[in-house]
């Protein structure tokens, strides 16, 4: 893509089972605002069908809205981090140097992170919400789909880890398919200090599963009491994305 960051598919993982991810199904990206009119074309070629967006107002305001390609219907699920409403990005800008220094410095980056991460998994409005996303891309209709946030990482990342989870692929690969993102960030953009917010870390997601584990004892009860779903929807995601062994 030459305008859309972080682009790739879910695909091509192996569950514990024998199955092979189905690949052109599922994609995830960044956001879509800058889209180029090739990149359009690109994704109208994938057949892209439903865009979801996990982006929120202040996402919207700072990024402008997704661009389409033709025929695709726009899904907004608004996710917010219920302990920073204002969202790392405004709150990076109001900061001098020094006061940067003093917030996320000395690793507090990465605990900060660790922390917005286990909230993807903690916060019920957020467990609404990504029940909300498995359940739209069960839709008639709806794959090819794609789903994004800002950089396509944290809100997107989550939401393609609980699908590779609930098809039974392995956590090594799950966490292997998380890391991809870190090929796709530019190097010294972002300086040490805040590289942990650019990328993501493997601590990231193992905080994700220990509240999991925590809060409901295995994947299983978290896709049932959190998500809302049942073990209908769980065979219905393996007969979309997975192919026959």
């Amino acid at each position: 893509m030459e305008s859309i960051g972080n682009f790739r598919q879910i695909g091509g993982q192996t569950t514990v089972d024998g199955h092979r991810v189905r690949s052109g199904v599922v994609f995830r990206s960044a956001h879509l605002a800058g889209a180029s009119d090739a990149d359009l074309e690109a994704l109208a070629a994938l057949g892209i069908r439903t865009v979801f967006d996990f982006r929120n107002p202040a996402d919207l305001a700072a990024e402008g809205p997704n661009r389409l390609p033709d025929n695709a219907q726009l899904v907004s699920l608004p996710m917010v981090d219920p302990a920073n409403p204002s969202g790392v990005r405004l709150d990076v800008s109001s900061l001098s140097p020094e006061e940067l220094e003093e917030r996320f410095g000395n690793g507090k980056a990465h605990q900060w992170m660790k922390e917005a991460s286990a909230r993807s998994v903690s916060s019920p409005e957020r467990s609404a919400q990504f029940g909300a996303f498995v359940r739209g891309v069960l839709a008639p209709g709806a794959v090819p789909a794609l789903f994004n946030c800002s950089a396509g990482k944290d809100r997107t990342g989550w939401a393609a880890s609980l699908l590779l989870l609930s098809l039974g692929v392995p956590e090594k690969q799950v966490v292997d398919h998380y890391l991809e993102t870190n090929r796709y960030v530019e190097p010294g953009r972002y300086g040490d200090l805040l590289m942990p917010v650019a990328t993501v870390h493997e601590d990231f997601f193992v905080e994700q599963m220990r509240v999991l584990a925590d809060t409901w004892g295995s994947f299983d009860r978290y896709w049932v009491d959190a998500l809302g779903l049942d073990d209908s929807h769980r065979q219905a995601v393996r007969a979309l994305l997975l192919e026959a062994p």
